[in-house]
């Protein structure tokens, strides 16, 4: 169930970002693209740090309660399968960047609303023939922020209440 809810997180951020990103991409001005991205991804990792906070109190409450320590692989496989859909989206990308044979950018850039305006700095063009294989690689590197924010967060989190629990 955890991993449902995981994706349920990443789903209500990407439908979160591309609100935001739609509304603002018609802006031409850099200022306001830059002010989207950083919304859009700011979006991603307080829904995902704000689940994993709630995650991590659940588990220590659930130790204390049952005194089985969770295991870390949890919290690491929450974190990959947040990236998950990044990483399949980008997959998809490649395959139809190295193969020529259908055009996907522009639904990349949709089904990773987050990464919206990200792509667009990258290049702007919505053609997937309009990308070099160097901006196609630019692009990995973001299918591990979800990872990353639902990991810090929880670890953060999981510790910060450990040693506020041990204190008193």
């Amino acid at each position: 169930m955890k991993y449902v809810k995981t994706l349920g997180y990443v789903l209500a951020a990407d439908i979160l970002s591309l609100f935001i990103g739609m509304t603002l991409a018609s802006s031409s001005s850099t200022l306001m693209r830059l002010v989207s991205a950083v919304c859009t991804l700011g979006i991603l990792i307080c829904l995902l740090a704000s689940f994993a906070f709630k995650t991590a109190r659940d588990d220590l409450r659930n130790e204390r309660s049952t005194g089985t320590k969770t295991k870390t692989i949890v919290p690491v496989s929450m974190g990959i399968t947040a990236s998950l859909p990044a990483v399949v989206n980008w997959i998809v990308l490649y395959i139809s960047h190295s193969s020529g044979s259908f055009d996907y950018y522009k639904w990349h850039k949709i089904i990773s609303a987050y990464f919206l305006q990200i792509c667009n700095f990258i290049d702007p063009d919505a053609s997937t023939s309009a990308l070099s294989g160097s901006e196609v690689m630019m692009m990995l590197p973001l299918t591990v922020i979800p990872f990353l924010a639902f990991v810090i967060s929880y670890t953060l989190a999981y510790k910060g209440i450990i040693s506020e629990s041990e204190g008193k």
